[in-house]
């Protein structure tokens, strides 16, 4: 990103807060999630005149960074937080750690005690040996701002970092004395950058592919902007397309190509050739490999191309101009391979007579859920049992329409990731499904969304429980050895009318389809509380085991 520093007539002196809100506009940032703090007075006191900038007020740091995320998520575009240092930014850690993991182009501006005593572990309010270190094992760009003088450049770095190649988290440290400093310089609004395609990666994964005789297409959360790309590549190939967990929506699951996990996992049986466009096969990888597979990873990302030493065909490039490649280099000789739509319609339907069935208590909830949902509203689940079945039998009809913290597995997340969802799409849809466990990490968050009439529509289960542990704990040491899994509950209902919140109670799949239609014809953010008992175990058919050879050890 150019930073222009030359001086002209109508140049006016700018503060380190004025050019730190200009990198937001120039970003694209409408709304900033934030709790103000004495370190960052300076910047809001500048924020007042950035009228078209609108500051969140947040309950919690955490859920400042988690509404980035879900803003970031469901837009595919930077989303921004700001917090204090110290106990704000550890705070913090939790929505960024998820964003580094499940893709999120989140900027955080962090408050830092005065640029004097950095370091030097003085005990001033808020001290931290070394919170840019903290910051750099949560970011892929960690920048600290020492000076007006550096701080054009500094920013201009930090920007161009959030926009460039795979959507992860940076942070922008400034310390309580440096905001006011005068910053003599412009910023030019970033790009965003993707690798340049290598012939000789697309030449190699083409020929694959080409001769491919069952391929299978794995996808993950970097292939959201590639969907057309990567259906228009499926039907090119006649390969079945399965996600795990980020990648729902990117092919739409009504398409005759598209299998739930448990399908997915019978054509890798099977498979001579497996593509994973933006995915690092976290999962599927448990099903083994042999030397009759062969991989090709298409990722941005280019340290996943060799992390696992697969000997995979490796593709470092954007999803969408990676797909639109193979196609032109594979050509559509694999067309007409026959009987692979048979194959999936026969094997999806013995997985809705057996997986879908046995998970029943799920399936219908999820069902009145699909009935209700436009087709264009997301869903953000946090880490809890109606989440887990939706993974496998949701359907999901268009990218970003599944937001999820992904490996970080931020049980709580749930109210504000989906609040931050809510705030970047006002004219949508997003349904919250969190668990009772989960709700009160960040049920807070439903006073922010009253106090900006963000329309979010959250589901609480409650089953008086940390469900999953529980479950767990039953199977592995017996039902006589559960501990610290049980939880004695507040009324929900008037919990969240106590916040001034359309509010009520849906206990089953049909009591729930008139309180969906209703959250969501309401102007203003509604909570639906579920109570559910103890429902089967999904795990079986999420983590299965290997159908081919053991994978090798890194």
């Amino acid at each position: 990103m150019a930073v222009n520093l030359q001086h002209c007539d109508t140049h006016t002196m700018t503060s380190v807060a004025d050019l730190t809100i200009d990198g937001l506009r120039k970003l694209g940032i409408k709304n900033l999630f934030c709790i103000p703090g004495i370190q960052n007075d300076d910047f809001f006191n500048a924020l007042v005149d950035a009228r078209d900038i609108r500051p969140i007020v947040c309950r919690h740091e955490q859920g400042a960074s988690l509404m980035a995320m879900g803003a970031s998520q469901a837009t595919g575009q930077p989303a921004a937080f700001c917090v204090v240092p110290g106990p704000g930014m550890l705070n913090a850690s939790a929505g960024m750690n998820s964003a580094y993991w499940a893709g999120g182009r989140v900027l955080g501006l962090i408050g830092a005690i005065p640029h004097g005593v950095k370091g030097q572990k003085t005990g001033v309010l808020h001290d931290l040996p070394d919170p840019t270190q903290v910051l750099a094992n949560l970011t892929k760009h960690a920048a600290y701002v020492s000076d007006g003088e550096s701080a054009p450049g500094t920013i201009s770095a930090a920007l161009a970092a959030l926009m460039e190649n795979e959507p992860r988290p940076v942070s922008i440290e400034v310390p309580v004395d440096v905001w006011s400093a005068p910053a003599d310089g412009i910023l030019t609004a970033p790009q965003r950058k993707a690798p340049s395609i290598d012939p000789a990666q697309i030449e190699a994964a083409a020929a694959a592919l080409a001769k491919a005789e069952r391929p299978l297409i794995v996808v993950g959360g970097g292939a959201h902007d590639a969907s057309a790309e990567v259906t228009a590549l499926a039907e090119m190939l006649q390969a079945p397309v399965t996600t795990r967990r980020q990648g729902h929506g990117v092919v739409d699951s009504r398409h005759e190509l598209y299998v739930p996990l448990t399908v997915g996992r019978e054509f890798w049986r099977d498979a001579d050739v497996v593509l994973a466009v933006g995915t690092r096969l976290e999962f599927p990888l448990h099903w083994g490999v042999d030397e009759d597979l062969t991989i090709v990873m298409l990722n941005i990302d280019e340290s996943e191309l060799t992390r696992r030493n697969l000997g995979a065909i490796g593709i470092h490039a954007d999803a969408a101009a990676g797909a639109i490649a193979l196609m032109d280099a594979v050509g559509p000789q694999n067309r007409f391979r026959s009987g692979v739509v048979e194959l999936v319609a026969e094997r999806r339907a013995h997985f809705n007579s057996t997986v879908a069935a046995e998970l029943e208590p799920q399936r219908l909830q999820l069902e009145a859920i699909r009935d209700v949902l436009p087709d264009d509203g997301v869903i953000v689940e946090d880490v809890t049992q109606i989440g887990f079945a939706a993974h496998l039998m949701f359907e999901f009809r268009h990218p970003r329409s599944f937001l999820t913290s992904g490996t970080a597995g931020a049980l709580g997340a749930g109210v504000a990731h989906a609040i931050g969802a809510q705030a970047a799409l006002p004219s949508q849809n997003v349904l919250g499904i969190v668990g009772d466990g989960g709700f009160l990490f960040s049920a807070t968050e439903l006073a922010t969304a009253a106090q900006h009439n963000i329309a979010v529509t959250i589901i609480v289960y409650d089953n008086a429980s940390y469900g999953n542990v529980k479950r767990i704990q039953e199977l592995r040491f017996g039902k006589d050895r559960t501990i610290a899994s049980d939880l004695q509950n507040p009324d929900f209902v008037k919990f969240g009318e106590s916040f001034g919140i359309h509010s009520q109670r849906a206990d089953t799949p049909d009591e729930l389809r008139p309180a969906l239609s209703a959250a969501f014809a309401h102007d203003g953010p509604s909570l639906i509380v579920a109570k559910m008992g103890d429902v089967p175990n999904p795990w079986p058919y999420l983590r299965m085991n290997e159908v081919r050879g053991p994978l090798k050890a890194d």
